[in-house]
């Protein structure tokens, strides 16, 4: 095995993670025929993981699996279909259930998405209608507002003008008092 790289010495477990090459060296066919392979298994339900770029990635167990589909496939008549299916356990009225199934649970998706919608779109309505009264409040509030200031000016301008006709007439008050100070009287005349 020194001829064959590992891709990653990294392992998940015990699992060290071999690339495409390897595992065709390992297993002895030609990578194209391993992929094809690798998606023929994917069919029945086996899964393979893939690297971010996509590509297959191969663990112990998966190069174990795949030399039992290539092995059966060598050793007997069966066709590489035939040796994954006897491999694997799945057979056309299992994969039948199995498709029936996911359908029956992408229904239930579909009938929760469609759910969902409505909601979405309930909520958006919901939304709008509050943010509408919001702007009515503000609009309201802001009215308010200015109404309030000009009572408040009004009330204002109002006071300091009775303040200024308060001084005023105090200043006449004061004035004609110091008048009739100043004023003598008839009897007074003569002193």
């Amino acid at each position: 095995m020194s001829d064959i790289a590992v891709v990653s010495d990294t392992s998940t477990g015990e699992d060290l993670i071999y690339n495409t090459v390897a595992v065709s060296k390992i297993v002895g066919v030609q990578e194209r025929t391993l992929r094809n392979y690798c998606r023929l298994m994917q069919k029945h339900h086996y899964d393979f993981q893939k690297n971010k770029n996509g590509h297959f990635i191969y663990y112990k167990k998966d190069i174990e699996m795949i030399k039992k589909v290539v092995d059966l496939k060598n050793s007997s008549s069966l066709t590489i279909k035939q040796a994954i299916s006897e491999i694997l356990g799945t057979t056309p009225d299992e994969l039948k259930d199995s498709l029936q199934k996911k359908s029956t649970e992408m229904h239930d998706i579909n009938h929760l998405l469609e759910e969902f919608s409505v909601f979405k779109n309930e909520q958006m309505e919901f939304n709008k209608k509050l943010f509408e009264q919001l702007i009515q409040q503000e609009q309201t509030f802001k009215t308010s507002i200015e109404e309030r200031d000009k009572k408040l000016m009004f009330a204002m301008k109002e006071s300091m003008e009775t303040r200024r006709q308060l001084a005023v007439a105090t200043a006449e008050v004061e004035a004609v008092k110091e008048r009739e100070r100043k004023k003598k009287r008839w009897w007074q005349f003569w002193k």
